[in-house]
Parts: C-alpha cells; sequence; structure tokens
C-alpha cells in the first residue's frame, strides 16, 4: 500500500475532520432505559424482517430481524415508536409501561409501487410511460469493480456493457445502450449522479451506490436534451436513514490469474520451424517466455467503511473508500482514495429542505507503455532477457527496430498520472404551498490531471535516435459550473392526478491545460521532476534532434442553457399521459443553429384496472405504453470547431534561413450551419405481471430511432476553404429492435427461495446516408490494422461493417487466392479493388441470465451473459501466422499448421471468425452469520466471488468482448474499431477470484 502525495493528505483532512464530528455522538450512556422486546407483522400475520423502530424525538433505534423480532431501549416507562417500513404505513405506537408489544403494520397501496427515478423527479413504476429499468444495490454484481457500470452487466435489457482493454484497471468500460449513435466522439449515454447532469463515473465508489435506473428512449429522455441521444444513466447514491447511527464496513481482496493467452512458438519450436522451412534463424540460445517476463499474478484490495443515522429532521452519510488495483503487468497499479459527506434536513416547520452532497476521489496510477505487453507477443523466443554482462539485450538490426526488449522498456520507463474529482452540490427546496415547491440546485464538478512520462538515457529507443533521455508533464484543469432552478406542481383531484414540472438550467465548462517536454538529460534521477534540466529546450542548433520537445497551454470554455418543462397526467392510475418540452442552446453550435427544441410525448393504459381483465387468475398487472421523443448530441463538438481559428503548427517547426520558425495556418474552417445530431425515437413497450402475487413479471420494447445530421470531419472543397477539412452534418443512421426482461421468483419458502431474471436485446443498425445539402459524403474506409483498411462506413450498410477481400485459397506456389467481381480465384495482384462487405462488429443479440439463491443463511448468485451475431477480426494472427514475419514476430504456434509460407500480408475474410459468445460472467457464494437482534453486531456476511470463469466460443483471441462503437474524432486511420482487436495494443483478459466481508454495526 502507497503512501498517497500531500496532494491526497490536503484533500482528505476534511474528512476526518468530519468523522470526528459524527463519531463523537454515537456513544450515549442509557439512563433509566425500559427494555422493549416483540414482533413485527403484516396484516396476514406474517413476519415483516428490517423494519425501522425508531424512538420518537430521538436517534435511537433498531432494526427487526430476520423472524421480525426486536428489542429496543426506550427512556423511562413511556415513549413513543416510530415503525416504518417501506410498502407499509408508518406507524406510531405509545409504549405506555409494556414490555412485549406485536406490532402489525398495514400495507400502503401507494408505497407498494415501486418509485423509479425520472430526469427531475420520481414517479411511481405503475405510471411510467416510457421504458426505464431500475437495478438496486442488493442485485448488483459482485466482486472486483473497477469501474462502476460493470455493477449493472447483464442487469438491463439494451445496455450492453464491455471492457475491451481486458483486466486493465486504468482503463474503463464501454458501454453502448441501443446501438451506436453517432460515429464521430462519445456514443454513450448521459450519466445523471444525484440530479447532476455530465458526472464523471469514477468520482464515485461503487459501494456508495444505491441505485441504478436507466432512461432508453427517446420520451424518457427528451428531458435532458442536446446530450440525451444515447440515453440517460442516472446514480442515484445513499443517503442516511432516520434512526441511531450505524458503521458499515465492507472489504475484499481478489486474485487474477490469465483467463486466455495466446500460444507462442517456444525457443525450440522456433527454431525447428525456421530449419524446417529453411528460414533465417538469428539463434541466441534462449528459450524465453516473454509474456511470463513482463506479467505477475496481482493481488488487488477495496476498502469501505460508513457511517449513517439521523433523526426525523436530519440525516447524515459519510464514507471513505480505499481501492488498490494491480495490473497484470508489472507496472500497472491504480490507487485510489474516495470520501464522501451528504447530508439532509427540515427546517420551518419542515417547508424548507436543505441538501449537501460532497464526493472527492484521489487516484494515483502507474501504468506501462501498452505497447510493451504486446511487444511481449512479437519478441523471438531465442532472444535472452539479459546479456551476460547483466545488461538487457536489444536487437539495434532488426528491420524498423522491430524487435526491443519489452522488460527493459518496462523498467527504463516511468509514466503516472494524478487525479482528482470533485463533485459538489448545494440545494434547497421550499413547499411555498402544499401542493407547490420550488427548488434550487448549484453543482461544481472539478476535475484535475497530472500526466507524467519519463524515458531513461538507457532506453532503447532513446539510444537509437540520441535523445539521451527524454520526460513530460502536462496539467488540465476541468470545472463544470451548473445552477439548475425547478418549479413543482403536485395535485390530486379526485382520481385526476397531476405533476407539473417547470425548470431552467444554466451550465459552463472551462478548461485549461499546459504541458512541457524536454530531453537530453545529464542524468536519469531528475525523472520527470525538473523538465528544464534537459538540453534540448534551449538548443537552438540546426540539426538537433528535438522530438519530444514543446511548450504548451490552452484555454477553452463552452456554456450550455436550456428551459424545460413537463406535464405528468393520470386518471385514477390507469389512464397515463406524460409531455415535456426542452428548449436548449449551446455555444459549440454554427451561429445559424445554436437553439433547437426536444419535445416527447408517451402515453399509458393499465389494462389490468379494466373490468374486462379483473379478476381473471392470471394477469396481475398489464400495461400498454407508446412514447415518441426528440433528443440531440453536441458533445462529439469541442469548442470553436464551427468557427474560423487559426493556430500554431509547432509539428512543422524549423529553421529557415538560419531563424527557428513556427507556422501560423487555419486550424478549422467556419460553418455557420452545424448543428447538433438529432435522434428521433418512437417505443412501444408492454408491462406485464402473471399469476398469483405477479410472481412472472416483465417488459418488452419495441423501438426504431432514427438519427439525423451525423457530425463528422471532412475533406473541405479546395480552394474555396482554407483548411482541407471542416466540420459538417451528413449523414444519418437508424437503430431498431426490441428488449425482454423477465423475473421470475420460482421459489420463495421460509429457508429456500429462488429468483430468476433474464434480460435480452436484438438491435439492428444501418447507415441510411453519408450525405447532407451541405456536404455531397461519399462512402469511406476506416479501422487500418498495419495492413490498410478493414472497415467502411457506407449506405446501406451497418456501421464500422468489415470490408475487404473474400478470400479464395492458396495456389501451388503458397500465393493468396482472392475472389474478383466476377466470382473467379486470382491473386492479389489481379484481384485489384475486388471488396466486398464481409459483416458487422457489433453483436445484434444480447442476453443476461442471473439466478439468485437463498437457503438458510447461505445465498449464490450466477450470472451469464452473451453476445451473438457478429463478426471478430482478430489482426493479430494477420502478423503472427505469416512466415514474412518470421525475423520481426514470435509466431503463433497455429502457424505451423496453417501458417502464410510464400506471400505478404493482406486483410481478407481468411481472418474473420464468428465472434459469439457465453459466459459466466460472475458466480458468487456468500453466508451471512446469524447474530443477535440487539448485539453490537447487527449483520455480518463472508463471500466468494469469481468473475470471468468461463467464456464459450470459437474466436481465436484471448476474448470475444472487442470494442463496441466507432469513434473518427481522431485520425480515421486508427487501430481499432468494432469487433476488431487490434495488433499493436494488447492487455490481458483475467479470471477473477475476490473473498470479501460486509457488516454493520
Amino acid at each position: 500500500m502507497r503512501i498517497f502525495t500531500n496532494q491526497s493528505h490536503s484533500g482528505l483532512q476534511w474528512l476526518l475532520v468530519m468523522f470526528l464530528i459524527f463519531g463523537a455522538g454515537t456513544q450515549v450512556l442509557a439512563q433509566n432505559e425500559a427494555v422493549i422486546t416483540g414482533t413485527v407483522v403484516d396484516e396476514k400475520g406474517d413476519a415483516l424482517p428490517g423494519v425501522t423502530l425508531l424512538v420518537k424525538g430521538s436517534t435511537q433505534g433498531v432494526v427487526s430481524d430476520g423472524d421480525g423480532k426486536y428489542t429496543v431501549n426506550v427512556p423511562g416507562n413511556k415513549g413513543v415508536l416510530v415503525v416504518s417500513y417501506v410498502g407499509f404505513l408508518t406507524q406510531e405506537v405509545a409504549v405506555n409501561g409494556s414490555a412485549t408489544i406485536r406490532i402489525t403494520l398495514t400495507g400502503d397501496a401507494k408505497a407498494l409501487n415501486e418509485v423509479v427515478v425520472i430526469g427531475y423527479g420520481l414517479q411511481k413504476r405503475e405510471t411510467v410511460t416510457g421504458s426505464i429499468a431500475t437495478v438496486k444495490a442488493e442485485d448488483f454484481n459482485a466482486g472486483l469493480i473497477a469501474d462502476p457500470l460493470t455493477l449493472i452487466s447483464g442487469k438491463v435489457a439494451g445496455l450492453t456493457v464491455t471492457r475491451p482493454n481486458g483486466s486493465d484497471p486504468n482503463a474503463g468500460a464501454q458501454f453502448s445502450l441501443r446501438g451506436a449513435t453517432t460515429v464521430y466522439g462519445y456514443n454513450g449515454p448521459l450519466i445523471v449522479i444525484d440530479g447532476v447532469p455530465g458526472g464523471d463515473l469514477q468520482t464515485i465508489a461503487p459501494s456508495d451506490i444505491a441505485s441504478v435506473d436507466v432512461l432508453k428512449d427517446g420520451s424518457a429522455a427528451a428531458i435532458y436534451g442536446s446530450r440525451a441521444t444515447g440515453g440517460v444513466i442516472i446514480i442515484t447514491t445513499k443517503k442516511g436513514k432516520a434512526g441511531a447511527p450505524t458503521v458499515t464496513y465492507s472489504g475484499n481482496v481478489s486474485f487474477d490469474q490469465v483467463a486466455k493467452k495466446y500460444d507462442m512458438l517456444t525457443g525450440e519450436q522456433y527454431r525447428k520451424l525456421g530449419t524446417d522451412n529453411g528460414l533465417t534463424v538469428d539463434d541466441r540460445g534462449a528459450n524465453t517466455d516473454w509474456f511470463k517476463e513482463v506479467t505477475r499474478t496481482p493481488v488487488s484490495q477495496v476498502h469501505n467503511v460508513s457511517v449513517s443515522g439521523g433523526n426525523e429532521k436530519t440525516n447524515y452519510y459519510a464514507s471513505v473508500n480505499y481501492r488498490d488495483f494491480k495490473g497484470m503487468d508489472k507496472v500497472t497499479d491504480r490507487e485510489s482514495v474516495n470520501g464522501t459527506v451528504r447530508l439532509n434536513t427540515k427546517a420551518l416547520n419542515d417547508k424548507l429542505d436543505f441538501a449537501l452532497n460532497l464526493t472527492n476521489t484521489f487516484d494515483n496510477r502507474t501504468f506501462a507503455n501498452y505497447g510493451a505487453i504486446a511487444q511481449s507477443l512479437n519478441m523471438l523466443p531465442v532472444y535472452p532477457v539479459r546479456n551476460t554482462d547483466g545488461t538487457y539485450f536489444e536487437n539495434p538490426d532488426t528491420p524498423y527496430q522491430l524487435q526491443w526488449n519489452p522488460v527493459a522498456n518496462m523498467a527504463n520507463n516511468t509514466n503516472g498520472a494524478k487525479e482528482s474529482r470533485l463533485l459538489g452540490t448545494v440545494s434547497a427546496a421550499y413547499r411555498i404551498l402544499p401542493a407547490l415547491k420550488a427548488s434550487v440546485n448549484y453543482s461544481i464538478i472539478k476535475n484535475s490531471y497530472l500526466n507524467s512520462s519519463f524515458s531513461s538515457n538507457q532506453d532503447f529507443f532513446q539510444q537509437q535516435n540520441s535523445l539521451n533521455g527524454q520526460a513530460s508533464r502536462s496539467q488540465t484543469t476541468n470545472t463544470n459550473n451548473i445552477f439548475e432552478g425547478l418549479l413543482t406542481y403536485n395535485k390530486q383531484f379526485g382520481q385526476h392526478n397531476l405533476d407539473v414540472l417547470g425548470g431552467y438550467s444554466y451550465q459552463n465548462i472551462f478548461e485549461e491545460g499546459l504541458g512541457a517536454g524536454n530531453n537530453n538529460f545529464i542524468t536519469n534521477s531528475f525523472l520527470y521532476y525538473n523538465l528544464g534540466a534537459g538540453r534540448a529546450l534551449n538548443e537552438l542548433t540546426p540539426g538537433f534532434n528535438r522530438s519530444g520537445v514543446f511548450v504548451n497551454s490552452y484555454a477553452w470554455e463552452r456554456t450550455l442553457l436550456a428551459g424545460f418543462a413537463r406535464v405528468l397526467y393520470n386518471f385514477d392510475e390507469k389512464y397515463l399521459l406524460n409531455l415535456s418540452i426542452r428548449r436548449e442552446g449551446a455555444s459549440v453550435l454554427g451561429v445559424e443553429n445554436k437553439w433547437g427544441n426536444f419535445p416527447s410525448v408517451s402515453a399509458g393504459w393499465v389494462l389490468s384496472k379494466e373490468n374486462f381483465l379483473a379478476d381473471n387468475g392470471i394477469i396481475t398487472n398489464l400495461k400498454l405504453r407508446g412514447g415518441y421523443g426528440v433528443t440531440g448530441n453536441q458533445e462529439s463538438l469541442g469548442p470553436y470547431q464551427s468557427l474560423s481559428t487559426l493556430g500554431a503548427f509547432a509539428g512543422q517547426s524549423g529553421y529557415f534561413d538560419g531563424q527557428w520558425l513556427i507556422p501560423y495556418g487555419s486550424t478549422y474552417n467556419a460553418n455557420p450551419l452545424l448543428r447538433w445530431e438529432t435522434k428521433n425515437e418512437v417505443n412501444v413497450g408492454l408491462d406485464f405481471a402473471l399469476f398469483k402475487n405477479g410472481w412472472l413479471n416483465g417488459s418488452l420494447d419495441f423501438y426504431n430511432r432514427r438519427i439525423n445530421n451525423l457530425i463528422g470531419n471532412y475533406t473541405a472543397q479546395l480552394p474555396s476553404q482554407i483548411n482541407p477539412n471542416i466540420f459538417a452534418n451528413a449523414g444519418t443512421m437508424e437503430n431498431q429492435g426490441f428488449e425482454l426482461a423477465l423475473n421470475a421468483q420460482v421459489a420463495n419458502r421460509d429457508k429456500f427461495s429462488w429468483n430468476v431474471s433474464f434480460t435480452g436485446a436484438y438491435n439492428k443498425n444501418k447507415i441510411k446516408s453519408v450525405t447532407s445539402d451541405q456536404f455531397k459524403g461519399t462512402a469511406f474506409n476506416i479501422t487500418d490494422v498495419g495492413v490498410g483498411f478493414t472497415q467502411r462506413i457506407a449506405a446501406g450498410q451497418p456501421i464500422g461493417v468489415f470490408y475487404g477481400r473474400k478470400f479464395a485459397g492458396f495456389n501451388d506456389d503458397g500465393k493468396w487466392l482472392f475472389y474478383n467481381q466476377a466470382g473467379d480465384a486470382v491473386t492479389a495482384e489481379d484481384a485489384g479493388d475486388s471488396y466486398f462487405y464481409l459483416g458487422s462488429g457489433i453483436p445484434k443479440y444480447n442476453l443476461g441470465l442471473t439466478n439468485n439463491f437463498r437457503f438458510g443463511a447461505f445465498d449464490a448468485t450466477i450470472l451469464f451473459r452473451g453476445a451473438f451475431g457478429f463478426k471478430a477480426l482478430n489482426a493479430k494472427r494477420i502478423f503472427h501466422e505469416n512466415y514474412s514475419n518470421f525475423t520481426t514476430h514470435n509466431l503463433f504456434q497455429s502457424a505451423i499448421n496453417k501458417g502464410v509460407k510464400n506471400d505478404q500480408m493482406y486483410f481478407s475474410d481468411y481472418y474473420l471468425e464468428k465472434g459469439d459468445y457465453l459466459k459466466l460472467d460472475n458466480l458468487t457464494i456468500g453466508y451471512s452469520l446469524p447474530v443477535k437482534a440487539n448485539g453490537f453486531i447487527k449483520s455480518l456476511r463472508f463471500y466468494a466471488t469469481g468473475t470471468n470463469l468461463l467464456t464459450l466460443t470459437k474466436y481465436s483471441g484471448t476474448d470475444p468482448e472487442l470494442p463496441l462503437n466507432v469513434d473518427l474524432s481522431g485520425e480515421q486511420e486508427f487501430t481499432t474499431g468494432p469487433g476488431v482487436e487490434a495488433n499493436y495494443s494488447y492487455y490481458p483478459f483475467t479470471r477473477t477470484y475476490t473473498f470479501g466481508i460486509t457488516g454493520s454495526f
């Protein structure tokens, strides 16, 4: 466990103060107390566990045990117990000297309906007309959680969560809701944390999350306007409850092992293959397993401590979270400390509600050059790690310097990042009238990133390029100020229920940064802490190698303004209507299109409340709903991309006539017509509960979403434009699909229960057009894996469709044969431009299946997750199964029997594979220790979890869980795309075994 720098210590001082304040009042001597015992039951006489019993006017209270029994101390022989439980009416029970009290709670018809979080409010599940999925904390995935969204992986139909970067603790998950939403920039949903839009998931600790609500369709998400095309994910964190202070601890330790690794040639196999095929073997006498040399068995740990409590007026929640994640390679590490304080209080006869939320996270990351792990697959097994004199072995004579030592690279390079994230919210709500409430919220999101890198003068590339050591640092600070005001009116008129919302939102984001880099240091001792000590920054001699030498700074700002309104109406909770509108302006858009409207309408009919379905014995609940909504996407655009701007081209600077000159030129062409991408979505759904007590329930949704005005950085018309590229809207994309969610309570007895949940989704994606009135686009190629493009954006095809030659075999000389347009098998030279569409890398079908068991004090959860209907490209095969790379790459053992022996590298469907997979993704077994009803320990549970335990697939790579999205915000010649395992990057997937404990006191 490392010790954080002063930056981290200063940020944690307030946490220590808060815990001292909260902890000071938790121990109070009881005087003249009466001991009251009893049982809490429902109207049928069944015991109710987990009921809160609070002594009125104090913070003293208890929770009923698994048999509904309780023991509580009441001052004196008189007093009142406030008894509350979800789904039941709260009761006040007078003690009046009784020693034993049996309490019967009455079901609250309104409370029995689940409440879900929607945009800017709450709504009963029974009256929801959009497509919204909710996952509670008790249903979260267990194990080692590095990214909060993996908590709900496989739990929400239509939401796909993958980790294409394997077990790398410094890489986040990728997520997609109902398919791709753009070809340029961010594809994922808008993240809302405790009502704050635009939050960073890495700010919050997974253990602090109480629930996740996913707004999937356009009618549900339209209230968030121009950032909701990818849907909305609302995170609700834990808060305090009335009752005695409760301290909760949870912790775990995890061990990783590689789930599947590539079978590379051993030294002996490499020598034999070379000898048998007449290939040159540069034999240095070694038999090195390079992957083993750069990896380890990592051990990670997580610890969480929280304290919560309160009374009828005020409640609080505070927590500290420590996470230490170790990577599979010998360098990568992520150490994180998170602190949270949440306070809620009432005043002015309960008319005023005040809330304060404060969360601060500090991350200290170290990581290897990701190419070093991939290089362990390239390095020849006949090369040693070290020379006989103890120095690292290197081979500078290999073409393109492709044989560099990854062990030495890890030792001679230091890469790190220090990050701090702050999320703070202050809110106040005043009830003007019983039905009218006004509220204001101010939030700040402030993130700071310090990235550092250093290469010593012993590094292979430093020596080859005579740089004598290289270092750089960059600092970025992003500040997001959000102010929102809301006015809500909620009134019931007989059987008419009306809920009206009006609001205003202002959001301003300001980012600034600076960086510097230098080379040619006289010592390695400075690392990146003394950049000025490098010679190159001040060396103006012509011809001096200035690689990695720079000084820069920047700043940008963007602003969003919005007004919005919503009307929720229902008659007798049977006929339902939802209307909303948001008008929003964004500074990043063209001057002609800065404002837009985002309306929605949805309606529902609860058929099960009609007389013709009453008392039928099968249908407990049946609701038909449908909706239409418009949302937008302006997250793909950066500030000023609609304007004509000038900037320095430092990369093209140099000596001209004896002077060092930096050229300036156009960086963007102006486009006053630039607008946000707009999604129009229709959704029709059915919610149902069947049989006695609705033991089988679920939902079925059909959707059609059309995304217009796709944003891209296109080739500009010259010479009418100055810069060769222009940001413009061109193209249309469509997603169609259906989703099914099922829940079944198979068994529910005193000592045994079994619940099953299933989620399934189908999505069909198609690019409808790549042109517009302003820009006449054509199909274009993307995803270069090192041998030319492999995918394409084209009308009539799925986004990122594979595009290349069709394999026809090998001729007698071992040369490639491909089909031409006439269907004839010809050589690569004769095939020319005979390219074909070869299938999509995005799964059409996704499923999740969860089984929850309880047997006495034991519990078990089994999660299966799968994806089907897509092609996968293992680009590593192109390089590691071709004998032409024998001297620059180690080969796969599969190359012995099916390697390409006498021709160069080409991409074709020869390398495309069926990517379908089914995973045993999570298996958890737990044991809850029986505890005394009024003892010091309120609950104690031990558990063991295995993740990524088994994968059933025909894919030859290490894992078929590949990237989902297309992102052209960088160069189009990027090395990854949907369904592509790139050659030049690699981080192994692991099986993780976690052992943990949770308890409350």
